[in-house]
């Protein structure tokens, strides 16, 4: 599974001919999985401008508000692993919810669902999305799209420079596993394809 995500995922990537010159750079993994999704903010803490996944590792989850009990307890879950982060890296690993459900998921619908399973407190943020872009989302993670929207039980983490960095599958969410993996992910500041950081005190391997 993990093998045929990233695949999908870098096949997205557009390709530069040899000798080209590309006016801009090609859009991030996690860009392009976005940019058919609208944000609905945690409360409270949007502001105009503001560009809430800069520079941050970015944990992804899916939901509709009208899913099953698994979706809902993984919902609840993977709230809980981003209400445990550590403070250190509260303002450094941002938590995604993105809705499959474009037909029957407005903004207000999803806020609602996310209100009543997560609290209004939550920090997950909640994304909508297109039927366009859910039908391309289901065919990146080869989910079936006859299963949706019921949303597929997939977590995607994405680095400081939004490259897909891991993949977790199955209905349970292992919060401790997502803590260790965005401290880790946190020390490469410009993405895992370079070293990360080594603090000054770090004791040799």
């Amino acid at each position: 599974m993990a093998a045929r995500v990233l695949a999908a995922l870098a096949a997205l990537a557009l390709a530069t001919p040899l000798g080209s010159v590309r006016a801009e750079p090609a859009p991030s993994d996690l860009e392009t999985l976005l940019n058919w999704s609208a944000d609905l903010p945690p409360r409270g803490t949007a502001r105009d401008g503001e560009n809430p996944l800069h520079d941050r590792v970015v944990f992804v989850s899916f939901v509709s508000a009208g899913c099953t009990i698994g979706c809902v307890v993984r919902t609840r879950d993977f709230d809980k692993a981003a209400r445990a982060l550590p403070e250190a890296l509260r303002t450094r690993v941002a938590f995604l919810a993105i809705g499959t459900d474009p037909a029957g998921d407005d903004a207000g619908r999803l806020r609602a669902f996310a209100d009543g399973f997560v609290g209004r407190e939550t920090p997950l943020r909640f994304r909508t999305g297109d039927a366009a872009g859910t039908a391309a989302l289901a065919a990146r993670l080869h989910y079936p799209a006859a299963s949706l929207p019921e949303p597929p039980p997939t977590i995607l983490a994405f680095d400081r420079r939004g490259r897909i960095a891991m993949t977790y599958a199955g209905d349970s969410v292992d919060g401790d596993r997502l803590l260790r993996d965005a401290a880790l992910l946190d020390t490469f500041a410009d993405g895992i394809g370079r070293p990360p950081r080594v603090a000054p005190d770090a004791a040799p391997f």
